[in-house]
């Protein structure tokens, strides 16, 4: 099994009581802390259009998820090459993306820089399909949370955000 595949396999939604943390440091990805602290921000995504704007933790433990939304281990980081996985709770950070659409832009910032991505599709799952975090013949962004929105419980199904990369900006901005 693929390791992205294997760390999506444990995509299950954990009891949130996470509250909105303010601006966050963020951390280098291959520096000492986030190997260490799951919780660790390494990023920020953020999409204005639905007025989305989060934390990107160093992993989807619970930790992690009560703080952000989580890298998923296995899959690229920003600036790599493959596909970047992030999760989030639909009941916390990630209630916007219900309302995200094909074309809007993705702005992932990084202690490398900022990459902008252009979302393609979204689509929905059962949790086992962990295809969706493939590697594509060019880097990709996909955003995981449960679904449906409203459900109350363990959610089912997956509600996916697939996005390509449009251009890097090496200073952040």
């Amino acid at each position: 099994m693929h390791a992205a595949q294997e760390s999506a396999t444990t995509i299950r939604a954990a009891s949130p009581t996470a509250s909105q943390d303010a601006q966050q440091e963020i951390v280098p990805e291959n520096g000492p802390e986030p190997a260490n602290n799951p919780a660790a921000v390494i990023g920020r995504l953020e999409i204005p259009q639905i007025a989305l704007s989060v934390p990107i933790t160093a992993s989807i433990s619970q930790e992690g998820l009560l703080r952000g939304a989580g890298h998923v281990p296995g899959t690229a980081l920003a600036g790599g090459l493959g596909t970047i996985g992030i999760a989030g709770h639909r009941d916390t950070f990630f209630r916007p993306l219900r309302r995200i659409r094909p074309g809007m832009q993705i702005k992932v910032v990084g202690a490398a820089g900022a990459y902008r991505y252009r979302v393609d599709s979204t689509e929905i799952v059962d949790p086992e399909e962990v295809k969706v975090l493939d590697i594509a013949s060019r880097p990709m962004l996909t955003l995981i949370t449960c679904y449906p929105f409203n459900y109350i419980g363990a959610a089912p199904r997956r509600f996916i955000v697939h996005a390509h990369l449009l251009s890097v900006a090496p200073d952040g901005g």
